[in-house]
């Protein structure tokens, strides 16, 4: 595989004598096969750039394929100025998150309105086909690709190719699903232990790095990582290599060498196999062709293009007694058109669920005459196979890893945003439709 930045800049381009080595672009980033399968990574500002090179190249391919993260400015700004879009004959298939509201595909062309843009999406000359996607597999031709939701304030995916035995995975945009890892270091459990499995010796893991652990501090809720939290991830998921980008836009090249600097001496130690750098824009990494390398999709994982069908009316059950939490739950799910029913008392609860099992379980941590523990082993040991693969998300200020354990699915940590709020439970809500569809069989041996 070999691998190019294009943009590697967060949140906005940043132009100036300070973003020389690293650009100011923001992200975009080249994949292309040993066969010369063509695949590119979001689409922010560095997109122009990589678009007027495959014009002036003369080996543009005919088909290209497009990873779409999720559409916040900095990962779609480029799209409407990547020249091979316009061109007849090309034929672009751009993925991306499928969302419970508007489509991607509304999503993707909302800048190119007539109020913000002179030329319509219906006016591209290239055939475009637009693939939605939620947690699980595809390929594209002969490339392996996973699909994992983030941790962000909108619905973002994760993508990991395999081809060639090589592996990468791009993670922007991301944020510690336990926040003391964002600067300390601590068991990695639940989320970010998922998230780490997800980076399981890659060859190359190209992550979010947008903060300093003084910046995370002031920045929580927003959805981005540290260095330290990206080098800890990374080293316990024997990952070769580790590319930190997304930078932030008031950090100049010489904050990016102290970072990476610092997020290296803090996080590995002698002996460990972990090589850490800062991405830059017209950085080229390639990674070795190993054809021994099996690929196999892990038990469990889907395909991402078949995407469930929410029931309308999917019941959201909420157990607390933080009237002003509830408000703000409800507020945020109301724009989704999903409803929460409120209790206050435990036995009545139960009473509900096993008439009605509900499509998600939220619970307040540490209110008065709520046992989330027990709550938790019950349902998780409950004869009704529907109760029993209830997600449950717990709110709480912070998290309490032992809850995993008796079957905790996440948390909603306080303070959090409207949009923390929805993006959650919508992840939550999409990825449980996934289970049981019997789509084909979970653990696929793949060609080559």
């Amino acid at each position: 595989m070999h691998v190019k930045f294009w943009g590697t800049r967060g949140s906005l381009p940043k132009s100036g004598p300070g973003t020389i080595r690293y650009g100011g672009n923001t992200s975009c980033v080249e994949v292309r096969s040993d066969r010369g399968t063509l695949v590119m990574i979001d689409c922010g500002s560095g997109a122009h750039a990589f678009g007027q090179e495959l014009m002036k190249s003369g080996d543009m391919p005919k088909r290209g394929h497009m990873l779409i993260s999720h559409t916040h400015w900095d990962h779609i700004q480029g799209f409407p100025f990547f020249a091979p879009l316009f061109v007849p004959g090309m034929e672009w298939d751009i993925y991306g998150p499928q969302g419970l509201g508007t489509s991607f595909r509304e999503a993707l062309s909302g800048q190119m309105q007539y109020t913000y843009f002179p030329i319509g999406l219906e006016q591209l000359g290239a055939t475009i086909r637009f693939h939605e996607l939620v947690e699980g597999y595809f390929e594209i031709d002969g490339i392996v690709v996973r699909a994992r939701y983030l941790n962000h304030p909108a619905l973002t995916l994760s993508y990991r190719l395999e081809v060639d035995g090589a592996s990468v995975v791009y993670a922007c945009d991301h944020e510690p699903h336990s926040r003391e890892l964002a600067c300390c270091d601590q068991p990695i459990t639940g989320g970010d232990l998922d998230h780490a499995e997800f980076l399981s010796e890659s060859d190359l893991v190209i992550h979010d790095a947008q903060y300093t652990p003084e910046e995370f501090d002031q920045r929580i809720g927003w959805g981005h990582s540290t260095a330290d939290y990206a080098a800890r991830v990374s080293k316990y998921a024997d990952v070769r290599q580790l590319a930190l980008t997304h930078h932030d836009p008031v950090h100049v090249d010489d904050d990016i060498d102290r970072m990476t600097s610092d997020a290296k001496q803090r996080v590995l130690k002698p002996g460990d196999n972990l090589n850490v750098i800062a991405a830059g824009d017209g950085q080229r990494i390639d990674l070795p062709k190993r054809l021994t390398r099996s690929r196999t999709i892990p038990s469990g994982w889907k395909r991402a293009d078949q995407v469930p069908v929410l029931h309308a009316e999917a019941t959201l059950i909420y157990l607390g007694g933080e009237a002003d939490e509830v408000v703000a739950i409800s507020d945020a799910l109301a724009t989704d058109g999903l409803k929460v029913k409120v209790f206050s008392d435990q036995k009545e609860l139960f009473a509900v669920v096993k008439k009605a099992p509900p499509s998600l379980l939220i619970l307040e941590y540490g209110a008065h005459d709520i046992n989330v523990n027990e709550i938790c082993r019950k349902v998780r040991k409950s004869k009704d196979a529907v109760l029993k693969k209830t997600p449950i998300l717990v709110v709480g200020e912070k998290e309490d890893s032992s809850l995993y354990k008796v079957g905790v699915t996440g948390w909603l940590l306080l303070p959090f945003s409207s949009e923390y709020v929805r993006t959650r439970i919508s992840a939550c809500l999409l990825r449980n439709a996934r289970k049981d569809k019997g789509d084909g069989p979970d653990n696929v041996a793949l060609a080559g």
